[in-house]
């Protein structure tokens, strides 16, 4: 079974299309079909910048509820941020589905590099809880500048097995396989994870870390858990620290190069039905939290 909705409760939107003027922006579709462009928030580094971060938020926020952490992370690694949205959640219409995430989290990489020229080595991305999965299936496959995991698992599996047991494993199809895609990852990769997580035991980061085919690095802060964490101490400082360990530059070659020209088009949002995800499991995996 596949039970999208297990994977993906999404929240009451916290944001509509007006809440952040300018920092909207809806991907076209590469692909030739009629599906809805993906909306995501998109922050501009106001210095400028060679990097921009892909971030794949948790099952239980939405690109509203990341504005903070989103701003907090442009504004202290000096980086351009696109936080992709769900289907399902926020503005974006449609029922919670695993596989479009992916599709779509693929569609946004190929328009940054076919549509904006941008270089995949210049997307740095972020996955945190759930969303570590579509981070780390893109990274397997593009090999992009940098990859961050925030209280990783090792596979949706595993989390449902230590969260309601060896039953419910089988209730749920596996999308999301890091630890076997973790070896084909060959960027260099930061694993963060709080010593205090008890939904995603700690030990699910240190079994990647650990398969990680490239250059990685791996904190357990102690006072950590799986929401609450301090931005710089668990997060901006030491990811800042390892990039800089890993040799990776955020200061852009020229001014010509420091933004991305994205098209006016991109941020006038389309004529399209609001969301309604009701997915009956909602509640019951509300504990993936953010």
């Amino acid at each position: 079974m596949e039970l999208n909705s297990v994977l993906f409760p999404a929240p009451t939107s916290s944001y509509s299309e007006d809440t952040f003027p300018g920092e909207i922006i809806w991907v076209p579709r590469l692909d030739g079909t009629e599906k809805p462009p993906i909306p995501c928030l998109y922050l501009s580094c106001a210095r400028g910048s060679s990097k921009v971060m892909l971030y794949f938020h948790g099952n239980a926020e939405d690109i509203g509820l990341a504005y903070e952490l989103m701003d907090h992370l442009r504004s202290t690694l000096m980086v351009h941020v696109i936080a992709m949205e769900y289907p399902g959640y926020g503005i974006y219409p449609g029922e919670s589905d695993a596989e479009q995430v992916l599709q779509d989290a693929e569609n946004i990489v190929r328009y940054l590099v076919e549509e904006i020229k941008m270089s995949s080595r210049n997307i740095l991305v972020f996955g945190r809880s759930i969303g570590s999965g579509p981070a780390t299936w893109l990274a397997s496959k593009m090999n992009p500048g940098a990859l961050l995991l925030m209280s990783a698992y090792t596979s949706i599996r595993a989390v449902v097995k230590s969260i309601a047991g060896s039953w419910a494993v089988w209730l749920v199809k596996e999308r999301f396989n890091n630890i076997e895609l973790m070896s084909r990852v060959t960027c260099p990769s930061f694993f963060v994870h709080g010593q205090q997580d008890t939904l995603i035991p700690y030990e699910n980061s240190q079994k990647l870390h650990e398969s990680c085919s490239g250059p990685c690095s791996l904190i357990l802060p102690k006072d950590m858990d799986h929401n609450e964490f301090d931005f710089f101490d668990d997060l901006s400082l030491p990811f800042s620290a390892f990039l800089m360990q890993c040799g990776i530059s955020v200061s852009p070659e020229s001014m010509h190069t420091a933004f991305i020209n994205f098209p006016p088009s991109i941020f006038a949002p389309p004529n399209i039905a609001k969301n309604q995800n009701k997915g009956r499991w909602n509640k019951f995996f509300k504990l993936f939290s953010s």
